[in-house]
This record gives structure tokens, sequence and C-alpha cells, in this order.
């Protein structure tokens, strides 16, 4: 059942065109089918996420429905009293039922009910949920990517240089990444493709490990889309080997590595580095296909920067990178979610006129 948060007037407070009535749907999973226990943490976040955009758009004068999703028939049932032509949805529905592979299938039945919605098509979250397939399309198009191949059983041989990363390809939020995860062996590496494709049941990506400075960006908007400013995780005094975003240090906030893990922005970069890192991840944006926002994760080595994951419908957690790049840029926290709607509302309802730029793959 949908939770009625606000029922008021439906305009934008700090004035400019009506806002349209906005349903926050968003996953809910009592229980995990794979991976770690504690991997439910991830998951669990969305819920307060939902809640402060749903807070921050009433506070723009907005109408606003909570609709937490389990099943594609729960957001089917929620909107049924909803007219599409004055609601917009507010996706936030990561996975369905615990399923990230079945993030997809949530703006596709949107789109067959018509209702406009914010962030990724189903094509996009398709194609950036395999992070292989990803890679190969920024490859293919001259975008620098770290040498990588995909595992699908322990035994199978490594061709990647070590030191090398391993993780699984289809999760996000850092699931399967471990302490152990960078390996520097075959010994090591088989070990980690082991435990991916034992708790994960997916195959296991194993990708050459830049050594080198790590930055977020986030990028948003339709049409002409922009950079935010520029974030860099920084990992104190950890060993080389030690500085990644692993399961622990994005999540766990008792443990050490999290204290140290602190994300810079805007991030100290000369003006070379920030224009090489801007425009890959312009790129990358455009090539994916992203619309209304997106992160794009990279390691930059020799002046050089890679691009890691392209990230559609990034976490807006008030805590989290895209909204402290936003802030950077002077956007308060409904500030950057109401952008967000306007850009998701100015698309046709069947979200098949694209506004960025494509470019071919």
């Amino acid at each position: 059942m949908s939770d009625r948060v606000s029922a008021g007037a439906n305009s934008d407070s700090r004035g400019g065109d009506a806002l349209p009535h906005v349903v926050v749907a968003y996953n809910v999973v009592d229980a995990l089918g794979r991976g770690d226990a504690r991997d439910l943490v991830a998951e669990q976040e969305v819920i307060q996420t939902a809640h402060d955009i749903g807070a921050a758009l009433q506070s723009a004068g907005c109408a606003v429905t909570l609709l937490p999703v389990r099943s594609l028939e729960e957001l089917r049932t929620g909107l049924a009293g909803c007219d599409p032509t004055g609601t917009l949805v507010f996706n936030l529905c990561e996975d369905v039922g615990g399923r990230t592979e079945d993030e997809p299938k949530v703006p596709r039945l949107l789109q067959t009910l018509r209702f406009r919605y914010t962030g990724a098509t189903p094509q996009t979250l398709i194609t950036c949920l395999d992070k292989a397939r990803t890679k190969r399309i920024l490859k293919a198009n001259g975008v620098p990517t770290p040498a990588f191949q995909v595992c699908r059983s322990p035994r199978a041989a490594v061709r990647v240089p070590f030191p090398a990363i391993v993780k699984p390809v289809a999760e996000d939020a850092s699931l399967g990444i471990t302490s152990d995860s960078v390996v520097t062996s075959l010994e090591q590496a088989q070990r980690q493709v082991a435990y991916v494709i034992d708790s994960y049941h997916q195959p296991a990506l194993v990708e050459a490990f830049i050594s080198g400075r790590e930055f977020n960006v986030a990028v948003w908007g339709n049409g002409t889309p922009a950079v935010l400013p520029l974030a860099e995780l920084e990992f104190g005094d950890w060993p080389e080997l030690e500085r990644f975003l692993h399961y622990t240090a994005k999540w766990d906030v008792e443990s050490p590595e999290y204290a140290v893990t602190m994300p810079r922005c805007p991030a100290d970069v000369d003006d070379d580095l920030a224009a090489a890192i801007r425009d890959v991840a312009l790129r990358s944006y455009e090539l994916l296909e992203c619309q209304d926002y997106a992160r794009v994760d990279m390691r930059v080595k020799d002046g050089v920067p890679y691009v890691l994951e392209v990230n559609p419908n990034p976490c807006l957690a008030t805590d989290a990178g895209f909204a402290r790049a936003a802030r950077a840029e002077g956007y308060d926290y409904a500030g950057m979610v109401v952008q967000i709607v306007r850009w998701a509302w100015a698309r046709p309802p069947e979200n098949a006129t694209r506004r960025t730029k494509r470019v071919t793959r």
C-alpha cells in the first residue's frame, strides 16, 4: 500500500513551472537470496533515501506518494489510481525482490503504463548492470578502461596482469568486493573468483588494478549534460594495494576503514587533469545513453582517466557522493531533487525521444 506524504499544492514553492504529483517508488528487500548477509544494509539504505526525497519534494510544494515495491505487481497496483498525464515516478528501484537483474523491468513497466520517470531507460540499465558489456562499449569508442576478463569458473586461466581486482560482474554498491578482492597471484584470483560465483551466483569480473587516484564524477542533465564538482576518494595512509572501496569501507560505520575513507569534494586537481576527467565522464554518460543523472567512477594513472564503472541512477542519499557534488555546485538537497524531477518531466511519456547525443556503439 502506498503512503501519502503530502497533498500540498502542486507547484514549486520557489517559483517556476508547476511540479507534477511524484510517486517515489523504492525497492524493499526483506531477505537476500544471494551474497553475504551483511549486504542487506546496502539494500535498506534506499528506504531512508526515499523518505528524504519525499520530504524534499514536499518542502518544494509538491504532492508526494511513497510507494514501496517488492514486486512488479505491487508497483502496478500502487500506480493504478494515478493519472500518467499528471504523475511522475521517481524511480529508486535498484532491484525487484532482491534480484538486481530485474532492475530494468521497472522502467519497462512504467513505459508500458505511460508514466514518465526519473533516471535511466531499461536499455541503459541492462547495459550498465553488466560491467563487462559496459567496458566493451567504452573500449570500442576509445574511452580508457582497465584490462579485464570475465571468469565463469574458479579454474579459469587469468590473463589480466597482476595486481588485479575481482568483483561480481553485475552488482553495485561494492557488493562482493572485500578486503581480499585485490589479488597478486593466480591462486588468490581463483579463490576470489570462487567466492563471487558461489556467493553471488554470477561470473566474476577480473580487472587490472589501477594504482592511482580515484574519482567519482557526478554528471546530470539532458541535451547538454554537465559535470558537477569532482570528488576524490582519499584512503589515508593505506598501503597502495589496499586503496580501494570495498564493502566494509563503504558500509560498516564501525570499521576503521570506514573512518579513514574520506571523499573530498571539490577535489584538488589541476586544470588539465580536471578537463581530462570531465571529458571522459561526459563521453561515458553519452555513450551509455544516461539521462537525468549518473555517476562515473574512474582511476587516474599517468594523467590518464580509466573508467571503472558507469552508474546510472546512483545513490541519492543525503550523505552520498551525488548529493555532495550537487551541494558543492550550490544546490541544497531539495534543489537537487527538484532539478532531477524537472528534467524527467520534460521528456515525453514513452521516454522514446532521447535528448542527449546518441553515440554510435
